[in-house]
């Protein structure tokens, strides 16, 4: 007779499998990396194969991990179906709702106004998760998605809620310091530049930074924009930013040039099964009205 294997204990299996070590998988079940290991090793025993090698460089999946991949995956689709469709006839609008955005769409744009849903949905918790990884809404890593860019995943109803304007900002302790670019439309030289990292999600604002780097001085890079803005309004030199943020930070002022680059967009996406939630859609309509179309608030220049 062969063993038999649960879903819960393929969790851990594929956890360790995506994230290649312990203390990672640990992190995204929620739980600690020795009670991930306790469980993969019981299922290696339990099956009579191992799945992993273990290695200084991390967790190795052997040709048997790799068979048993598929079948985890499509038990793990079925057992993410199941739960969609009990949370999709859920009528009240209660329990928990899991919303995934970057740190900065999380900090700056949606937190401020959490005091107001709140007061309004009291039988809904909230979890935010904030993170730039892409979290998977057909697996239920997340319930709603805010993102840069328009959602590739099958089977989510999509929405643009609004356009994020970019600019030059610097704090004015920099520019008394430094001094203003004399044509920051071509060039930032003699100065010191915040970028962020080189990934295609920032590949548009570097490129156009770049482009007005000659004789400028790159001090940090970075895939978080809130670190980013951090760092200007401490001084350290001129970043590109949101102006919906930018223009309200005091200690920041506008560089102003004639360019920017592309608007980035924010997009709502929410599982299609789950759309007709309850508690889902209270917080799609919210984050409809604090992330709809805003205006800019007007730059502070000087000079």
């Amino acid at each position: 007779m062969q063993p038999s294997v649960e879903w819960n204990d393929l969790r851990y299996f594929l956890a360790v499998l995506r994230e290649g070590n312990l203390v990672r998988a640990a992190s995204r079940l929620g739980i600690d990396p020795t009670t991930v290991g306790r469980r993969v090793s019981a299922l290696e025993e339990r099956i009579g194969a191992r799945l992993f090698d273990r290695t200084p460089e991390g967790w190795i999946a052997t040709p048997a991990g790799r068979r048993l991949e598929p079948s985890a995956a499509r038990m793990e689709d079925a057992a993410a179906a199941a739960e969609r469709e009990i949370a999709g006839a859920d009528a009240r609008p209660e329990g928990v709702v899991l919303v995934t955005a970057t740190e900065m769409l999380a900090t700056r744009f949606l937190a401020p106004h959490l005091g107001r849903f709140a007061t309004k949905h009291p039988g809904i918790e909230l979890h935010l998760l904030c993170t730039n990884k892409l979290l998977n809404l057909g697996r239920r890593e997340a319930d709603v998605s805010l993102r840069l860019s328009r959602p590739k995943e099958e089977n989510v109803v999509a929405k643009k809620l609004t356009t994020i304007p970019l600019a030059l900002y610097a704090s004015s302790a920099y520019l008394d310091e430094v001094g203003r670019p004399a044509d920051p439309e071509k060039s930032l030289a003699g100065h010191r530049v915040l970028l962020f990292s080189e990934s295609r999600a920032f590949e548009s604002e570097n490129r156009w930074m770049l482009e007005r780097m000659s004789d400028a001085r790159v001090v940090l890079r970075s895939d978080s924009v809130s670190s980013v803005m951090s760092a200007a309004v401490g001084g350290l030199g001129i970043a590109l930013l949101p102006r919906v943020v930018g223009d309200a930070e005091p200690r920041l002022e506008r560089v102003v040039t004639r360019s920017a680059p592309a608007e980035r967009e924010i997009w709502q996406s929410v599982h299609r099964d789950l759309a007709r939630n309850a508690r889902i859609r209270a917080v799609t309509e919210f984050l409809g009205k604090v992330l709809g179309p805003v205006d800019s608030p007007r730059g502070k220049r000087r000079g």
